[in-house]
């Protein structure tokens, strides 16, 4: 066989159907959607983290469509999401934090999408969250407090039961999901405890109560008896009680109290128990571990907020203060 020494010509000579790339099929958004869904159920995340990526993308779709444009998983760009999704929802006016969420969202979706080779280019790694501003922590005052919890007829079953509903949240700050998801079993009144075994991110705590927390929970379970679920906070028929009913309930005391200029939620309980922890000289180590934060962050900006030292020194060294007492200026 003789060797071919010519310069060759800058020409196939093969068909040009033999080796070509066929058309990729095109991608629907429902198709990934739902594979994204089944990864998260295969990773474990809990049900509430996978219902949160779901409206984050449904939120992701109707933005562009409010807009008149089409969004397509495989052409949309690192642009498209700066200009049409987060620069729209700021527009918008949508609050920093919650445009923060949906952005943690949409990073999870295309980190996904990237890994699958749904998409070529990691979309994630290019979003960057906004500055977000913080608010003030809205919370309950001691007299607001005391206004509450006297408001249920503790000599009624649903009475006891929304008192220490009330109650359990003041002195663990647990959140709704929470409490919404406690057991009998998981009450340990020899060891002042309560087990939350689906606190966020799965992470499960034990949140130590006190005396009276545990003396009105041991009545509550007298009165609740045996019943055929294990939730520990039932209805009249003796069914689980829902997430919605507690912040109705809690909602309709609220404005049997008339209380004004706060949100009354579970969530304002939370913020409450904070408060008062700081307030009590209580470190932010230990409070963390109550409130079941996985950073700092959070307890810090409650240190901030609430700290009564800041409120002494400023006692102390308040330069209206410190005039008038020297002067007599006012």
């Amino acid at each position: 066989m003789t060797l071919q020494t010519r310069r060759r010509k800058n020409t196939l000579t093969t068909s040009k159907t033999a080796n070509s790339i066929l058309p990729q099929k095109e991608i629907k958004l429902e198709e990934v959607v739902k594979s994204f869904v089944l990864d998260c159920r295969a990773r474990n995340l809990s049900s509430r983290t996978i219902q949160f990526y779901q409206e984050v993308i449904g939120c992701l779709q109707k933005t562009f469509q409010e807009q008149g444009l089409k969004f397509d998983v495989t052409t949309v760009t690192q642009k498209d999401l700066k200009h049409h999704f987060i620069g729209y929802m700021l527009e918008k006016g949508i609050a920093s934090n919650t445009v923060n969420g949906r952005i943690k969202g949409c990073k999870a979706f295309f980190k996904f999408l990237f890994q699958e080779r749904f998409i070529s280019d990691n979309l994630a790694d290019q979003l960057e969250l906004i500055k977000a501003e913080k608010k003030m922590i809205q919370t309950f005052t001691k007299e607001q407090v005391i206004q509450l919890l006297n408001l249920p007829n503790r000599d009624t079953f649903t009475g006891l039961r929304d008192y220490t509903i009330m109650l359990i949240l003041l002195e663990t700050g647990m959140r709704l999901s929470e409490l919404v998801a406690l057991t009998v079993s998981d009450v340990n009144l020899k060891e002042f405890e309560i087990r939350i075994l689906s606190g966020k991110g799965r992470k499960a705590r034990r949140v130590p109560i006190q005396k009276t927390c545990t003396q009105v929970l041991k009545r509550y379970l007298l009165e609740r008896g045996d019943v055929e679920t294990d939730a520990l906070f039932i209805n009249i028929d003796n069914g689980p009680l829902h997430l919605r009913t507690i912040q109705d309930m809690i909602s309709s005391y609220g404005k049997a109290a008339q209380i004004t200029g706060v949100r009354v939620s579970p969530h304002t309980f939370r913020h409450t128990m904070a408060k008062f922890y700081i307030l009590n000289g209580g470190d932010v180590f230990t409070l963390q571990q109550i409130l079941g934060h996985t950073t700092l962050d959070m307890v810090r900006y409650y240190v901030e907020l609430f700290s009564s030292d800041i409120k002494k020194q400023h006692q102390k060294y308040s330069p209206v203060e410190n005039m008038t007492r020297r002067r007599n200026v006012v």
